[in-house]
């Protein structure tokens, strides 16, 4: 018997939480707008604006990483 693993991504909790107390929506509805799972205009939103805090936290560690 075979078992089927599925890696489940993992997403910055930092940026969920500042998504969160932005526009007051739960973990499980942020996560699943940015899986896909979920469609529409703000689930749209949700997913740019976590995809633009992860690219400027990605670029912001690796400028503190070359000064050091």
């Amino acid at each position: 018997m075979s078992k089927n693993i599925k890696s489940r991504p993992s997403y910055n909790q930092d940026i969920l939480k500042i998504i969160k107390d932005r526009h007051g929506y739960s973990y499980d509805y942020i996560r699943k707008s940015i899986r896909g799972d979920r469609t529409g205009i703000i689930c749209d939103m949700l997913k740019a604006e976590y995809h633009k805090l992860k690219n400027e936290s990605t670029k912001a560690i690796e400028i503190r990483a070359k000064k050091l």
